[in-house]
């Protein structure tokens, strides 16, 4: 259990909590009336859980970890699936997760050039657009000006000035599905936080400004074409769907986009 998927749970709990204990407490939500996920209602939440044991028991992570799953298994939480958008259902919105104070967050997930041609097409996009920044990518990487992860803070960026290529790309990614098929769940709304009992460091994002408010927090990397379920490159079937994003760089072929967002506030 990574510190995203810990205080992911945590938050969780502590949505439950809140809606079967303090149901009037005010939240970027409203006052919380109800948790869960899809028409399924998280279970009561006991008044007598012990957060701080959970949140500071460094010295013994594995016995924190069983209690998190032990009040996960009674509240009826489960971890939603990669191809779910959504995360969690409060008060009957969907809201995709993102905690901020772990690793940069996950937007893209290694998907290679064949994921986003499926969007294209669902979406009416040319991809050849797409093809270009990728290609002005892998020219600033070979040269050295750019590192492997390229951040939309850097003034080189290929990706920085062209929101209006990417963001119907990144805006499905959010809230519709993945590169291999919409999401049985797709998510309303993003959710970001940095402390789980802390209502205060909790900010919902809509979807119609979610691309402009992370934006500048963008890092794009192309990695190890494998992450993007490819085992041999040379000889596969989709080799020429895949080639023109894919590059032999640092002892692997690399053509699977992951693109991560970390907030500067």
């Amino acid at each position: 259990m990574n510190a995203g998927e810990k205080n992911e749970f945590l938050l969780k709990i502590y949505l439950t909590y809140l809606r079967d204990n303090n149901p009037k407490l005010k939240t970027c939500f409203g006052p919380i009336k109800s948790v869960g996920f899809g028409e399924k209602e998280y279970k009561s939440c006991p008044k007598d859980i012990d957060f701080d044991s959970l949140e500071n028991n460094s010295d013994n992570k594995k016995k924190v970890e069983e209690k998190i799953e032990e009040i996960n298994k009674s509240l009826n939480i489960e971890k939603s699936s990669p191809q779910n958008k959504a995360d969690i259902y409060i008060n009957k919105i969907a809201y995709s997760i993102k905690y901020m104070d772990a690793g940069k967050p996950s937007i893209v997930n290694h998907t290679t050039r064949k994921g986003f041609l499926r969007i294209a097409k669902q979406l009416k996009l040319n991809i050849e657009d797409l093809d270009d920044l990728i290609k002005i990518y892998w020219d600033l990487r070979n040269g050295d000006e750019i590192t492997e992860d390229c951040s939309n803070l850097n003034e080189k960026s290929p990706f920085k000035d062209k929101k209006e290529i990417l963001k119907p790309y990144i805006e499905y990614y959010c809230f519709t599905g993945t590169g291999s098929r919409d999401s049985k769940h797709p998510a309303q709304k993003l959710v970001r936080f940095n402390c789980y009992s802390d209502h205060t460091s909790w900010k919902i994002i809509e979807k119609s400004k979610a691309i402009d408010e992370i934006w500048d927090g963008l890092y794009f990397c192309m990695r190890d074409i494998k992450k993007g379920g490819v085992k041999n490159y040379e000889n596969h079937p989709d080799k020429s769907i895949l080639k023109p994003w894919t590059r032999f760089s640092s002892g692997k072929f690399r053509g699977a986009l992951s693109v991560r967002y970390k907030s500067s506030n």
